[in-house]
């Protein structure tokens, strides 16, 4: 990517060059999934927020958009470093697979290209892949208890 387009999309309030920036950036190369209680949820989102970009696809992402966030994501290709630019297509990702089994399922999946410790990229993947599995699972467990009709069953005439 173009030195125009990482000026274009940075975190408000922080330097350009990273200095500054939140330790959350950093959180989804370091931490696996079961680690993210409500308080570091919380932390992602807050950071989240004060992402700015003049790109679309960006502003969507920002604003919670999984599928936007997906996208972004998917446009990535094997990094060899850890750029800023990447830290916050990351993060965006992040903060959509907290909720959202897609984009835990490419956390996952790009975590396994990453250019970390072969052990750590293991590691830090399958635990989103283990939260993929448990997000659809909730999803299907949720849909079936509201198609699922629980009053008794009706003899003839239909009294129970």
């Amino acid at each position: 990517m173009s030195d125009e387009n990482n000026k274009r999309m940075v975190p408000r309030g922080t330097a350009a060059d990273g200095d500054d920036w939140p330790a959350a950036l950093a959180y989804w190369r370091t931490l696996p999934a079961e680690d993210f209680d409500g308080e570091r949820r919380g932390e992602i989102s807050r950071c989240v927020r004060r992402i700015s970009s003049t790109i679309e696809d960006w502003r969507l992402a920002i604003r919670g958009d999984a599928a936007a966030a997906v996208k972004l994501a998917l446009r990535i290709h094997k990094p060899r470093e850890i750029t800023a630019r990447l830290d916050l297509a990351m993060t965006v990702l992040l903060n959509g697979a907290f909720d959202n089994p897609a984009a835990a399922l490419v956390l996952a999946h790009k975590l396994n290209v990453m250019p970390l410790d072969r052990s750590q990229r293991a590691r830090l993947a399958t635990s989103w892949l283990v939260h993929n599995v448990w997000l659809a699972s909730r999803r299907q467990h949720s849909s079936a208890r509201r198609s699922v009709d629980f009053r008794a069953p009706r003899g003839k005439g239909g009294k129970p």
